[in-house]
């Protein structure tokens, strides 16, 4: 994570910490891991949570409020098992991110009845390579009250040292298995009980056990931790400047401000103007969709605003149900496009339409067809954008057949003030049948 960053969120397990930047959950109930920039973790308390749901005398859920049950998956609970291996993929996914991991060190307690899962201990969602760091014979059961610091630079030494009068360690690391790993604090008699543990793109921070703090020493405590995180992300405090910070002013820094204040109005009326030019050129650019486009969106929208644009009266609900007025006469209309020539397709659905159309009123309407076949061809290249079929169907059903680059002509004399060629077109659609030359 790049310096200068502010911290997003702290997501704690079984660890209560207080605090508008920290979210306190069990391993079962949490969002997903790697939505957050750093862990806590207490393998005691996971140990605890696992053993209870097995036994039946743990009542646990998902985030999303579906119960956990020891037992294959169903549609009305999670399965324990799925629940728990998930976490370790979005345990990998958060150190791939950069994340940080801080965990209180307890001898790994290893887990049988889990449905599905033959055993799993205590560190089980974390990667292969830290996992082994944190089992025999890297990590013993021992236990104890006193502890030092020995690195004072590590980021999470200032925490430890404001936190010796808490220590009750339960485990300690054998360095002679530890490969890569950097002690940070030492048991009285010199075990390694703190330990920083590199990994892909993150690390896990081993802590020595403590006791939890109580009453308002809780926020202080958490304060500490959080700080030494911060400082192990390389990011900075979440939250505005103080108030008073306006009472310690430095020389230059209002100038620069106000220099700021101009650049960002400056840019506030460029980002305007911007989004005005392009509103008009897409205004006008969009026409050339049909030339190309396929689909609702891309070519069916398009069509009805350009039939608008060249005097039609256009009727649609949506933009697969057009209907014209030209006059008295009405059109149906249906549009269609391929890579390929234009086969049936739409002229089924045009004689449906027509066919209920005189269920209801007794009347045929007149059918169009906005074709746009070939389409990645240049329109001068297309030499059959129709199939045969579908060009001897709207003859003999006499409807009309247009290439949508004909309804791109309209559209660009009309857009450069020549009205005439938009009113022959409309003439041909309403008079003409077949495919249109």
């Amino acid at each position: 994570m790049a310096a200068g960053k502010v911290i997003g969120r702290i997501l704690s397990l079984g660890y209560p910490l207080p605090g508008p930047q920290v979210d306190n959950y069990s391993f079962l109930s949490a969002p997903s891991f790697f939505d957050y920039d750093a862990l806590v973790v207490d393998p005691r308390a996971l140990s605890l949570l696992i053993e209870g749901v097995v036994s039946g005398t743990a009542e646990a859920a998902t985030f999303t409020d579906l119960p956990v049950r020891n037992a294959e998956p169903s549609a009305e609970a999670a399965a324990l098992s799925d629940v728990l291996l998930r976490r370790r993929a979005e345990t990998a996914r958060l150190l791939a991110n950069g994340g940080e991991i801080v965990c209180f060190a307890h001898p790994a307690a290893r887990h049988e009845g889990v449905v599905g899962v033959e055993l799993l201990d205590d560190y089980y969602w974390l990667p292969d390579d830290l996992r082994n760091a944190c089992r025999p014979p890297a990590l013993l059961e021992g236990g104890g009250t006193r502890g030092n610091v020995v690195d004072y630079q590590h980021p999470l030494a200032s925490f430890v040292i404001g936190q010796l009068a808490n220590i009750t360690y339960r485990a300690y690391f054998d360095e002679d298995h530890l490969s890569g790993a950097h002690v940070f604090a030492r048991s009285g008699g010199g075990a390694a009980i703190g330990v920083d543990i590199g990994g892909d793109g993150g690390a896990v921070i081993m802590l020595p056990a403590m006791r939890p703090a109580a009453g308002e020493a809780r926020y202080a405590m958490s304060d500490a931790l959080q700080a030494g995180i911060r400082h192990a992300l390389g990011v900075t405090a979440a939250g505005r400047a103080p108030r008073w910070l306006a009472s310690y002013p430095l020389s230059g820094l209002e100038e620069r401000a106000s220099g700021v204040e101009s650049a960002r109005a400056a840019l506030s009326e460029a980002q305007a103007r911007m989004d005005e030019a392009g509103a008009a050129l897409d205004e006008v650019e969009r026409y050339q969709r049909l030339l190309w486009q396929e689909g609702a969106v891309g070519l069916n929208e398009i069509v009805v605003d350009a039939l608008r644009l060249i005097g039609f009266d256009v009727y649609a609900q949506d933009a697969n149900a057009v209907e014209l007025r030209s006059g008295d006469t009405a059109i149906y209309v249906e549009i269609e496009a391929s890579e390929h020539p234009i086969d049936l397709a739409p002229h089924y659905r045009l004689r449906q339409r027509i066919e209920q159309a005189i269920e209801r009123r007794g009347v045929a309407p007149r059918g169009l067809l906005i074709v746009n076949g070939c389409r990645l061809l240049p329109p001068s290249e297309r030499q059959h954008e129709v199939s045969n079929a579908l060009r001897l169907a709207a003859e003999t059903m006499r409807y009309a057949i247009t290439p949508a680059s004909m309804l791109f002509a309209a559209v660009a004399a009309t857009l450069a003030g020549d009205a005439a060629p938009a009113e022959a077109y409309r003439c041909r659609i309403a008079s003409e049948d077949g495919l249109l030359a």
